[in-house]
């Protein structure tokens, strides 16, 4: 008789999802898939040239992995989707007529409120990667190692 339930193997722990180092056999945490070239998307237009332009960048520093291309496309719709509404809104004006019960009216152009929900995702989505300027150093203190110096440390010792 035997003892116990038989151990899964890590492959299975891994696509499972339950693969935390304490649990496995061999010691090794999954290594996760980096990219090497550049992935289709499926994209066209402006989103094309978006994508292309940062997954290359991503790929050269080693930040882009399998799961995190879905991110980057989704970041190449929204910039893709807020450069053509707001190439549409220059040409059209910011402000268009609306003809109302009572008159006309002028309100905001609603390419405009697209364009800028558009932009407010794409900063969220910018964020994770690394690519505005306040996520790129934490990004680049985590690429090299370099933990932050805590100014207040000295302070917290109890004497």
């Amino acid at each position: 008789m035997t003892k116990g339930r038989k151990k899964l193997p890590d492959e299975l722990k891994s696509l499972r999802g339950t693969d935390q180092p304490c649990r496995m056999e061999s010691g090794k945490t999954p290594t996760v898939t980096s990219v090497v070239s550049l992935p289709r998307s499926g994209l066209k237009g402006t989103a094309k040239k978006v994508f292309e332009v940062v997954a290359t960048e991503l790929i050269h520093n080693r930040l882009l992995n399998l799961v995190g291309v879905d991110l980057v496309v989704a970041y190449a719709r929204e910039i893709g989707v807020y450069h053509d509404m707001m190439r549409e809104t220059e040409k059209e004006g910011y402000t268009i007529e609306v003809m109302t019960k009572h008159g006309t009216t002028t309100v905001v152009n609603p390419k405009r409120k697209i364009a800028e929900s558009a932009l407010v995702n794409a900063k969220s989505l910018a964020s994770e990667f690394g690519l505005t300027p306040s996520s790129r150093h934490r990004v680049a203190a985590l690429l090299s190692g370099d933990t932050p110096k805590d100014d207040f440390a000295e302070f917290e010792e109890v004497k």
